[in-house]
């Protein structure tokens, strides 16, 4: 016995069926942590968080990110293998991007990692063309500029204060170019002296040790002497300054004697004339000690004592005989 089937009931199954692998072939889900983008003829007309969905076949695509994933990126080297237990990691690097210069025109070459999160994926996917790319160029301009405003040494010694200073400027510049995207950490792997430059910072870091050690020399010669010459300066200033008093006080006092003189002299020339010439006699007399009187028209020389002892007449006596 055969059982014959309507041409309208196969119609209604296959109907059925389609409409059935139409809806199973819309639904999406949307998994924790994710955010899904529905486009419809190139425009984006949904944004849904995590749950099941459902979109138009052929017509509605979706696009989904994470917006908790970090995702991790490599400056200036790339990890070609990663390590395991029993298995280091292997790295090559990218010199081209590690590369630059400090503010004294010494190079350096850099290696870091910056890592990520997506908390606008429409931002992320339409609105910035290759947004990784754009990532990294970001992250190159602001490190290269932060190196650039250093000298060597601050930049060799002081990785950490250069990761707080990149990590918000670069939030500042990705925030200008509307990615959508939360910078959540800066970290500096290495900062060295390439290898082909390494001899020369070497001379330039002796010579400056030798320069600093000069100085110190320099700065000690200078304590030890500069008291010193201190001191015999002080001591100069107050022999001259005890000199001048001196020689001011004597001035005055002889300006002083001769204006006396000159005002008696003015009264009295003849006077004052006489009295000088006593006192003249008596300054050079009162050095003498014995002064011989010779007179031509006697056989006899006079002895005047002037210093107020006894006469020896027998020398005296001695003397004018022989004369």
């Amino acid at each position: 016995m055969t059982i014959k089937v309507k041409p309208k009931t196969i119609l209604l199954i296959f109907i059925i069926f389609l409409v059935i692998i139409i809806i199973g072939s819309g639904l999406y889900r949307v998994s924790q942590g994710e955010e899904a983008l529905v486009v419809t003829f190139g425009r984006v007309t949904e944004k849904n968080g995590p749950g099941l969905y459902w979109k138009i076949p052929f017509v509605q695509t979706v696009l989904k990110e994470s917006v908790t994933t970090i995702h991790t990126k490599e400056y200036g080297f790339r990890t070609t293998q990663q390590g395991s237990f029993g298995t280091a990691a292997k790295y090559i690097d990218v010199t081209n991007e590690g590369v630059m210069l400090t503010n004294d025109n010494s190079i350096v070459s850099l290696e870091a990692i910056y890592q990520y999160t997506i908390k606008d994926v429409k931002q992320y996917l339409f609105d910035v063309d290759d947004p990784e790319g754009t990532l990294q160029m970001a992250f190159e301009a602001v490190i290269r500029r932060n190196i650039q405003s250093r000298p060597l040494d601050d930049a060799l010694l002081n990785k950490d204060e250069i990761e707080r200073q990149v990590l918000p400027d670069f939030q500042r510049l990705i925030d200008g170019y509307q990615m959508g995207v939360k910078i959540n950490d800066v970290r500096i792997q290495n900062i060295t002296v390439p290898s082909e430059v390494s001899a020369a910072y070497e001379d330039v870091n002796n010579a400056k040790n030798e320069k600093s050690k000069r100085l110190d020399e320099a700065e000690k010669y200078k304590n030890e002497i500069l008291p010193t010459a201190r001191s015999s300066a002080y001591q100069l200033l107050q022999e001259a300054e005890a000199y001048k008093a001196e020689t001011v006080a004597k001035a005055l006092s002889e300006v002083a004697v001769f204006t006396f003189v000159y005002e008696k002299y003015a009264v009295s020339p003849d006077i004052t004339r006489k009295r000088l010439m006593i006192e003249t006699l008596e300054t050079v007399l009162s050095n003498s000690g014995s002064v011989y009187i010779v007179d031509n028209d006697s056989s006899v020389t006079m002895l005047l004592d002037l210093t107020g002892k006894p006469a020896d007449t027998l020398s005296a006596a001695a003397l004018g005989g022989g004369e």
